[in-house]
């Protein structure tokens, strides 16, 4: 959903991390006919070296990588962050950012949350200034996320998980957040 122009959430980029993001395929979803491992060993060097020059200009916004590294905000059975869970599974430092399932979290870094560009604006002209956004608020926000998801039929269930991105990278705090991602749930179930 990233095409079009640049939204305010998207990391600015020097030319070399650019090129960088240019050779790494971030799709979602792979077609069935195309070779899934040979897209996943082409997208390792470009991913490694992408996130070292990330990280050395700390350039990944803290809240996005507490998203990654942070046990609340990971919701679901599984107790750990988002990284904790890779681990489990057999994937630590260069196998879990390398993994395919990773680029979920790669395009968060880069892009922040994946919907439409009209459905972050209601969503921001929502919360307004997220400095004055307080607690009274959030019963507010989470019937307009209920509202969005279905004028937008957003029904799939990552659509919950890309709210909640959103109002991480629009300040609220994780227990909103996750009152956010719940709504969204809500939403597409009915």
């Amino acid at each position: 959903m990233h095409g079009g122009a640049v939204n305010r959430h998207h990391l600015e980029l020097s030319a070399e991390e650019q090129a960088l993001v240019e050779k790494i395929d971030l799709r979602l979803d792979i077609p069935y006919q195309e070779d899934g491992h040979a897209i996943y060993l082409s997208n390792q060097e470009p991913i490694m070296a992408l996130l070292r020059l990330l990280t050395d200009r700390s350039a990944i916004p803290a809240h996005r990588l507490a998203y990654w590294t942070d046990p609340k905000y990971q919701s679901g059975r599984m107790k750990g962050s988002h990284r904790d869970i890779f681990a489990r599974n057999g994937s630590r430092g260069r196998d879990a950012y390398t993994h395919p399932h990773f680029i979920p979290f790669l395009r968060y870094f880069l892009f922040g949350a994946d919907l439409p560009a009209a459905v972050i604006k209601e969503f921001e002209d929502k919360i307004g200034d997220p400095r004055w956004f307080s607690g009274s608020d959030i019963l507010g926000l989470t019937k307009e996320t209920r509202a969005i998801v279905r004028r937008y039929n957003l029904k799939d269930y990552r659509y919950s998980n890309e709210f909640h991105k959103l109002a991480i990278d629009n300040g609220l705090n994780h227990y909103n957040a996750e009152s956010v991602r719940k709504a969204a749930v809500e939403a597409a179930r009915r």
